[in-house]
């Protein structure tokens, strides 16, 4: 007679470590199996798809440490998962919630005579707590910091990870039958990856992290100076847990930039969570549609805009797919202040890019960048030489990415038209618009 067994399917949360759906699949006590189903093509991008394979690559070996093989599935995922389960004769499917009751998955599988058990992850605090207000300006955002940020430090204090793996696992695993054991990971092209996926790259990410803490809230905003945790990815995709990254940081004022970058990405998610409908459409008020220039969207789109610092900070996110956050907030209000471009037609672009992408963080911040978080369009004017001579000084950033102006000095190289006469800018274009026009 075969052995009923407890199928957990990774989602996004690829790691072992404080993992909420593998620590209570291994309470079930039957043998346990992996599952990852691979998110549709249309979701992918060649960085995004690499990111996962390096990732399921090295859960792989954590898994297979523990004597817990692998499945890897594409296709319909409650398609797949149903599969799996039936051909694992699992009697029990965990997996992290998605907030969207997975009914569908649950009718299937009870037809199958198997359970669903859903567990919260990815989140420090629950949704539907927090927010008090439509809204989510700046004002809406300090109200919300306030509560959520008691809410941790109260609930983390003494936090520890459960143990993994658990002492009796190995002995769970043994009476997992041998026509299960096995399961291969599938090929798929290589991508150029400056931030490499996997658990393991993850928690060395953030030990490498975390002596630059006291830094953090200067360098931030210099990226030029490599400032940023670049631990985003990881949080996406689950290689390192939320818990870890705030328990890592502790409650010193050190971590103060930290916590608000943290509680930053918690407030979107809860925000669309409880407004769905504003994540693609924007608050009632601000809905009027506007006409793209198709031409300025696509110079903007291949760094070519005659801004140095828009079309460097374009140029990584192309080559790279990733941006430090305060050249996203940049190039966010230069399209949408100084290009008159629309928002959607800004997050469409860099959801197509961000090795990070996460919608709800994406929408949020291209709805606030454009002025439109509040009741009220807030649209402050925007002077992108300005900003640029605060955001990369020296000019030491624009030099990296826009070779071509390297030979400019400080004060020339954020605004190369005011020099042209004087100096050779290599072919460099004009500005496409006069932002002080707008």
């Amino acid at each position: 007679m075969s052995v009923p067994t407890t199928l957990v399917w990774f989602r996004h949360d690829l790691r072992t470590d404080d993992q909420p759906a593998l620590q209570a699949a291994a309470r079930s006590g039957r043998p346990l199996l992996g599952l990852y189903v691979w998110p549709n093509e249309g979701a992918l991008t060649a960085r995004r798809r690499y990111f996962i394979w390096q990732s399921l690559r090295d859960l792989q070996v954590r898994l297979a440490e523990c004597g817990i093989p692998l499945y890897v599935r594409e296709g319909n995922p409650v398609q797949a998962v149903a599969e799996t389960a039936a051909h694992c004769r699992a009697a029990e499917v965990v997996c992290a919630s998605d907030g969207a009751g997975q009914g569908a998955l649950r009718a299937v599988l009870e037809k199958q005579g198997c359970r669903l058990h859903s567990v919260a992850d990815g989140l420090l605090q629950p949704p539907f707590q927090f927010i008090r207000a439509p809204y989510f300006n700046e004002p809406a955002f300090a109200a919300f910091q306030v509560a959520w940020q008691a809410a941790c430090v109260e609930q983390y204090a003494a936090w520890q990870a459960s143990a993994w793996p658990p002492p009796d696992l190995a002995a769970q695993q043994q009476r997992l039958p041998e026509n299960l054991k096995t399961a291969g990971l599938p090929v798929v092209p290589r991508a150029v990856l400056t931030i490499p996926g996997g658990e393991t790259a993850a928690r060395r990410q953030l030990a490498e992290f975390l002596p630059r803490l006291p830094y953090y809230p200067v360098l931030r905003s210099l990226p030029a100076q490599h400032g940023s945790s670049q631990l985003s990815p990881h949080l996406v995709f689950g290689t390192l847990s939320v818990r870890r990254a705030w328990a890592a940081a502790g409650n010193s004022p050190d971590a103060a930039a930290w916590q608000e970058a943290l509680a930053r990405r918690e407030f979107w998610r809860h925000y669309f969570r409880q407004y769905p409908d504003v994540l693609r459409q924007g608050l009632p008020e601000h809905r009027a549609a506007g006409q793209a220039n198709q031409a300025l969207l696509a110079a903007w789109q291949q760094g070519i805009t005659g801004y140095p610092l828009a079309d460097a900070a374009m140029r990584l996110l192309r080559d790279t797919g990733w941006l430090p956050h305060s050249l996203r907030r940049f190039c966010a209000a230069f399209f949408c202040s100084v290009l008159g471009g629309s928002w959607q037609d800004g997050a469409d672009w860099f959801a197509r890019q961000l090795l990070d992408f996460e919608p709800a963080a994406n929408s949020g911040n291209w709805q606030l960048a454009a002025g439109l978080g509040g009741k009220r369009v807030e649209r402050q004017p925007f002077n992108p030489v300005v900003w640029s001579q605060k955001l990369d000084p020296d000019g030491q950033f624009i030099r990296r990415h826009l070779p071509q102006l390297a030979h400019l000095n400080s004060r020339r190289i954020h605004a190369p038209w005011l020099a042209a006469a004087e100096v050779n800018t290599n072919g460099y274009p004009a500005p496409v618009v006069d932002y002080r026009a707008r």
